[in-house]
């Protein structure tokens, strides 16, 4: 992919060549911690009709493997600078934790870590703060980890049996566009602040969107939204100023990096991913873990199974108190799985909107571990220097059939075990998919990483 970078004082422009028919200009307004945008992320081209590009972040674990506690020490800068806009002060450690977010060195990274897990951000007003899923679920909650008393949930694609949500929004530019929250009342029904985590904003609908709806439900008097990344125009940012005259609030917003992009070529729509199995004689060994001792249960179930939710993800809500359990909880499950690691080089994949806990236990499993995840987004892979996707392979989400999945960047032989890892109990049925790309991908070792399952009577009965 072609970069030309030009400076002009203290605005940056790049031009970023994605194919022969798609060009984003960039222009970098703001960068308070004069970080690259080769730091941030790399480029790639969506398949969607409505948006035809894709930052792709080299920090937020989706589509590219990285070190775990990257990612965590990414939220964590994000919980500083917000702590430091919001109250004037400064925190000391801020610059061992950035260091740590982008070094390629895992002392390093854990050093700084250690740092970041030591830090309580107090503000005067406790916040709920909100992840957007699927993207920004782990951000969100690393997010939360760092604030001193809050409460945190994500929103989600999944609908619930029995439960009508409590936000229902749209997030327009998606290949899923409908959102839910199915927050209790009694965590939102307050004046206290909201702070919306995303890991990007172009235009900053969907933010507005969701504003809306809780101002009509839940009014208050402050709002914040923070994102790694701020693209917004003159004339998106003019529309956060028209919604705070009309509803009479304050919204502020928190970036890492913010400027202005335009973007030149024709979108994709539909394409079939040329990826076809290539049968291998080497054998493929798989494990089943089931990590349902250490978690909790949500009384949840969606429409298609009985089995339930569990609660640590913060689907339905967690508090500051919560916090110790939660850790207590990974720490359990990670001295579980670690007795069973057999590889060197090892691959933890998260699942959709289930990105937290395992990026969590990931970060504590040891030396040669990368994290990242499943997404429903599709988009285009080419094997091409400088472009995001490499390679991309799509299968049915074995918690649901009527949903695709995708997964990125899984090079031939890179790995020699896998772990991945799911929210609710799957089939072994469901999973021929998902074992035939790991024994194409040359991955010696599989394992498969429950978190609920549905509780059985010893005659083998489920329990209603």
């Amino acid at each position: 992919m072609k970069t030309t970078t030009t400076s002009t004082y203290c605005q940056t422009q790049h031009r970023l060549q994605l194919l022969p028919n798609m060009a984003i200009d960039i222009e970098v307004l703001e960068n308070t911690l004069n970080l690259s945008i080769d730091d941030l992320f790399i480029m790639a081209a969506r398949v969607n009709r409505k948006r035809g590009f894709l930052f792709v972040s080299r920090l937020l674990g989706k589509h590219l493997p990285l070190f775990p506690m990257q990612s965590l020490l990414t939220s964590g800068l994000l919980a500083i600078e917000y702590y430091e806009q919001i109250t004037g002060k400064n925190v000391k450690e801020k610059d061992s934790i950035i260091k740590g977010c982008f070094s390629k060195d895992p002392l390093e990274i854990q050093e700084a870590y250690n740092r970041l897990s030591d830090l309580k951000l107090d503000l005067k007003n406790d916040p709920l703060i909100i992840g957007f899923a699927e993207t920004a679920t782990s951000l969100g909650h690393a997010f939360f980890d760092c604030i001193g008393h809050a409460e945190y949930i994500h929103t989600t694609r999944e609908e619930i049996k029995g439960r009508v949500p409590v936000l229902n929004f749209k997030e327009e530019h998606s290949h899923a566009v409908n959102q839910f929250c199915y927050i209790d009342e009694h965590r939102i029904q307050n004046k206290k602040p909201i702070v919306l985590i995303d890991d990007e904003m172009t235009t900053g609908k969907t933010a507005l969107n969701i504003i809306r709806n809780i101002h009509f439900k839940f009014p208050r008097e402050h709002y914040s939204v923070v994102s790694i990344l701020d693209w917004r125009s003159d004339e998106n940012r003019e529309q956060f100023l028209q919604l705070e005259r009309e509803l009479g609030v304050r919204i502020h917003t928190t970036s890492l990096m913010s400027g202005h992009i335009l973007f030149s070529g024709e979108t994709i729509g539909e394409t079939e991913y040329d990826y076809q199995p290539n049968p291998r004689e080497n054998e493929l060994h798989v494990d089943t873990f089931n990590l349902s001792p250490f978690f909790t249960p949500a009384p949840y179930v969606n429409g298609k199974d009985a089995i339930p939710y569990i609660k640590e993800t913060g689907r339905f809500g967690i508090s500051s108190d919560y916090k110790e359990k939660l850790d207590a909880s990974c720490s359990d499950a990670t001295d579980y799985l670690k007795r069973n690691r057999k590889g060197k080089k090892t691959l933890c994949l998260g699942t959709g909107e289930l990105m937290y806990l395992p990026m969590k236990i990931a970060s504590l499993m040891g030396e040669g571990v990368l994290y990242h995840s499943t997404t429903r987004s599709p988009i285009l892979p080419i094997s091409m220097s400088g472009y995001a996707i490499q390679n991309g392979f799509s299968f049915l989400n074995p918690e649901d059939n009527a949903v695709v999945h995708y997964v990125y960047n899984i090079p031939e032989g890179e790995y020699d075990e896998l772990f991945i890892f799911f929210e609710k109990e799957v089939s072994e049925n469901s999973l021929k998919e998902i074992k035939q790309l790991a024994k194409d991908r040359g991955i010696g070792k599989m394992n498969i990483v429950m978190f609920s399952r549905v509780e059985r009577r010893d005659d083998g009965a489920q329990n209603d």
